[in-house]
């Protein structure tokens, strides 16, 4: 082989490898079911960090997730009903949509408890008054993979049922 023939085979074989790569991963990304989670503001001193609107999932049927499993119950987006998933060492979960447990951190998968979604800037502030608001329901829709990793893909409000209200906000 000549030097000019080694060159481009020096160039090409990264760049076909981090093609494969990238092309591995946005298969992956775009498996699964889409539901729709509930959500609150994280923390209501700074709900925006950077570009990314930080909450909590208020899953149907539990009170706090803890980072346990979850199984989800009801026909995709909506969720009727979440119950915590049973652990099966090694196994598969006996759950159909069995979403795994964990907690979200910087650089790592979302957790059952609570995860960011990234906003683009001239939208943050917007957002962040609407997850404040009281009379305003935050959803968040999450794409849930066969493995149990969840992945946020958007936020929507919708307003809030009338029992859903704290007695000490004001009335709609």
């Amino acid at each position: 082989m000549n030097r000019a023939a080694l060159r481009i085979l020096a160039v090409a074989l990264p760049v076909a490898g981090l093609a494969a790569l990238w092309g591995w991963t946005h298969v992956r990304a775009k498996e699964g079911t889409e539901w729709e989670v509930p959500v609150r503001g994280y923390d209501p001193r700074d709900l925006l960090r950077g570009h990314y609107i930080t909450y909590q999932y208020d899953w149907p049927g539990q009170e706090s997730a803890n980072g346990q499993s979850l199984c989800l119950e009801g026909a995709a987006p909506a969720i009727s009903r979440v119950t915590l998933a049973p652990y099966v060492e090694g196994g598969e979960s006996p759950c159909m949509h069995f979403v795994k447990g964990g907690t979200s951190s910087f650089g790592q998968p979302e957790g059952t408890q609570g995860g960011r979604l990234y906003v683009p800037q001239d939208k943050a502030a917007g957002l962040e008054a609407r997850l404040r608001d009281p009379k305003q329901q935050g959803v968040v829709r999450i794409r849930l993979r066969k493995d149990g990793y969840i992945t946020p893909l958007s936020i929507s409000f919708r307003p809030r049922a009338a029992e859903q209200l704290s007695p000490d906000s004001p009335a709609a």
